[in-house]
């Protein structure tokens, strides 16, 4: 961008160097790129309007700029605008509130100019902001302007007051342009009126010298009224599914149904489809890692684990007795992505502790719209039960509650069934070890101050309540505000039954390093009601365990009793999940299955699919391997006893067509031999029938094994480059 004068150095150590953000985290995270924090000054520390705040005005004078019909602008620029109380009550719609034109009836306005990328924006200024005053911004994203959004003056802050007054956090997807408005009065107009723009990894600040800003095109466009409406799409998943649905071709009659069909190379039955398609490859994950920790019934990334920076945190926790939550959202456009929300987290983060001055962030939790839960507050997860740190999420309701916010704007638009059950579900792991049974009931509360309720004042309130309803202000939003009566049903559910990841480990493990009816191996992992899966998750040669509870997917590097060292969600409950090498790199990985369409990860990471592919039909058995040999596992699908066999992940032709076995065996797939090629293997009861070439024929290896209730396992326990069997019971 253009040259601007350094201010001042924050007090700030980069996240890379000081080992805060995980190496995986600084690969894949686009938003990762240090730089300052970018302060546009509007007024002087007395109140006088900068050039910036200036430039605007002139432009709009020079161009015959005058207010549009029915605005309520004056031949001086000022305005009259419906009193703020009224729109922080959610009576009035940002969009019609007296006709506004941020732009026509503006008293300060900038002109449109580029900036370097950030993904959260505030404006901070001295003393008050009288309620004639409406603050508006609007940002260019992938070349696009967004509408005007109306910036509420923050109800949020420390219940001491350290810090300075400023707006609420307005998030982007990625901003490159900004143009500032503030409309009303301009004998109102603050002292030290600035927008501050954070990247996702802020190092010091700078002034911008309006001289060297270039300025950007950009046309009229209105006054949001549902700030979340332009990106509905967004937040349909997370799991990259193709907008279009890829459509199964017709397939021939299946061949010979009896028991040793012949092999047929090259032939073409057409199990798979027109084309394959490939969903947003270059997104990465979200996170390196997360917690499930202290009973916490879904992951959560620690802050160690987003990279807060402790050179930032200068506010001591202080733990109380807590047993209220206190739902928010925030402002800005929703545009984000998934593998932004950790740098948005960032973002949010510098914004709080050294923006608005108060030493840390104010919300105990933050969950964005693809239901990742981010570790807020220093402090909350080591709170003993019962209590919580004490937080600024809400200014003289802060002690004796926990503030989780919603990453997004809910004014009309609710906010994701993934975010609402993630908030549930922390509401009810925080409530039922404070002792309380009641997720729906209310409870006394005793505020210390606020804009709303007088110091020492007790009123009944809701156990999960909304910021609106302790403080002046819209949050959290109408449509967030609305999704609470679910948000209290889930954390009821939550509360009956407990941690959806258990610590206690209950299954056995009994693993065979050669063909003998004897375990080598035995050890203690998952719950009898975990989905056990095998792979080689971290590339060293010896397939471990991972276990899958509901969505949520943990895993170990070695074959012994113990936790998983990491958890992470991805996929739904309900789709089929498939372990393989998909890209070659010599590391399993995830895929889920959704009809027959394979959305596939290359990490084993949360986060939005790498490929999607559709091959077969929905109805087909489905098994996964290594079937030529080069080092990339493919997919087959099985039809009574014959297999479909691909070599490359896409649609089309099956590459290869045999049969084997009966079609009421269970399947299991390896490399039996260690000739680098995985064949099929049955089972019936508890008795294995090996082959070790995919053709059609007798067994090369039968193997009795374990019990026939037991769920078997296939893979290379040892690193001979032979897979064996596994069973867990």
């Amino acid at each position: 961008m253009s040259a601007s004068r350094l201010l001042r150095l924050a007090a700030a150590v980069p996240l890379l160097a000081a080992g805060l953000v995980p190496t995986a985290l600084a690969q894949e995270d686009p938003a990762l790129e240090e730089g300052p924090v970018q302060l546009l000054e509007l007024t002087t520390p007395q109140g006088e309007v900068t050039e910036a705040a200036q430039a605007g005005l002139d432009g709009a004078a020079q161009d015959g700029g005058a207010a549009q019909d029915g605005a309520a602008g004056t031949a001086d620029g000022t305005s009259v605008v419906p009193a703020r109380a009224e729109l922080l009550a959610g009576l009035v719609a940002p969009a019609v509130v007296g006709g506004v034109d941020p732009e026509a009836d503006a008293v300060l306005l900038t002109e449109p100019v580029e900036v370097d990328d950030f993904l959260v924006a505030g404006f901070t200024w001295t003393g008050s902001l009288p309620e004639s005053l409406s603050v508006y911004l609007r940002v260019r994203e992938d070349g696009t302007w967004s509408q005007w959004f109306l910036n509420e003056p923050s109800g949020a802050g420390r219940d001491d007051a350290t810090g300075v007054a400023g707006t609420e956090e307005f998030i982007t997807g990625g901003a490159d342009a900004v143009q500032a408005s503030v409309v009303g009065d301009a004998a109102d107009l603050p002292a030290d009126l600035t927008l501050a723009l954070v990247p996702g990894q802020p190092v010091g600040e700078e002034v911008l010298d309006v001289a060297d800003l270039p300025s950007a095109e950009a046309e009229p466009t209105g006054v949001a009224q549902d700030p979340a409406a332009a990106d509905e799409a967004t937040a349909a998943t997370d799991m990259g599914t193709p907008a279009q649905p890829l459509p199964e071709q017709e397939t021939q009659e299946e061949g010979q149904q009896g028991e040793q069909p012949t092999s047929t190379q090259g032939a073409s039955p057409p199990a798979g489809t027109s084309a394959g398609s490939s969903v947003n490859p270059s997104l990465p994950t979200i996170l390196a890692a997360t917690t499930t920790a202290n009973g916490l019934p879904v992951p959560v990334h620690t802050r160690a684990e987003w990279g807060a920076n402790s050179a930032y945190m200068t506010w001591t926790p202080n733990h109380v007795a807590a047993s209220h939550v206190v739902v928010h959202h925030t402002a800005g456009t929703n545009s984000y992505t998934a593998s932004q929300s950790a740098s948005v987290v960032r973002g949010i983060y510098y914004y709080h502790a050294v923006t608005l001055g108060w030493g840390d962030i104010g919300y105990n939790f933050l969950v964005d719209k693809y239901g990742q839960v981010f570790e807020g507050r220093s402090g909350t997860l080591n709170a003993a039960a019962g209590k919580m740190v004490v937080g600024g999420h809400a200014y003289g309701a802060n002690t004796g509650t926990m503030g989780i916010s919603m990453m997004g704007t809910y004014t009309s638009v609710s906010p994701s069934s993934a975010q609402v059950t993630a908030v549930g579900k922390i509401s009810g792991w925080f409530l039922a070890r404070a002792g309380v049974s009641s997720a729906t009931g209310s409870a006394s509360f005793t505020f210390r101050s606020s804009d709303k309720y007088a110091a020492g004042q007790t009123i009944s309130l809701p156990r999960i309540t909304g910021h609106r309803d302790v403080g002046r202000t819209a949050c959290p939003g109408d449509a967030g505000y609305s999704t609470l009566g679910q948000v209290r049903s889930t954390a009821q559910s939550q509360m009956s039954s407990g941690s959806a990841t258990p610590a206690s480990t209950t299954r056995t493990i009994y693993l065979n390093d050669s063909w003998s009816a004897q375990a080598g191996t035995v050890f203690r992992y998952g719950l009898s009601s975990s989905l056990m899966l095998a792979g080689d998750w971290n590339g060293d040669g010896v397939t471990t365990l991972a276990r899958r509870d509901g969505a949520v997917v943990g895993f170990r590097n070695t074959n012994t009793t113990g936790e998983s060292l990491r958890t992470f969600i991805y996929g739904e409950p309900t789709d089929q999940v498939l372990v393989g090498d998909w890209d070659g790199n010599g590391t399993d990985t995830l895929a889920v299955r959704r009809g027959n369409v394979y959305h596939i990860k290359n990490s084993m990471y949360g986060g939005a699919a790498d490929v999607a592919v559709a091959y077969g039909r929905a109805t087909d058995e489905v098994v996964v391997g290594d079937w030529d040999g080069n080092g990339t596992d493919t997919l087959a699908v099985r039809r009574g006893n014959v297999y479909y066999v691909k070599n490359s992940l896409g649609s089309g032709a099956a590459d290869v067509v045999v049969g084997y076995g009966r079609a009421g065996d269970v399947v299991l797939t390896g490399d039996w031999d260690g000739d680098g090629k995985d064949t099929l293997a049955v089972r019936r009861s508890n008795t294995y029938y090996v082959k070790n070439t995919m053709t059609a024929g007798a067994a090369d290896i039968t193997q009795p094994y374990g019990r026939p209730s037991d769920s078997v396992l296939v893979g290379d326990w040892n690193a001979d480059r032979r897979d064996t069997l596994g069973v867990a019971r």
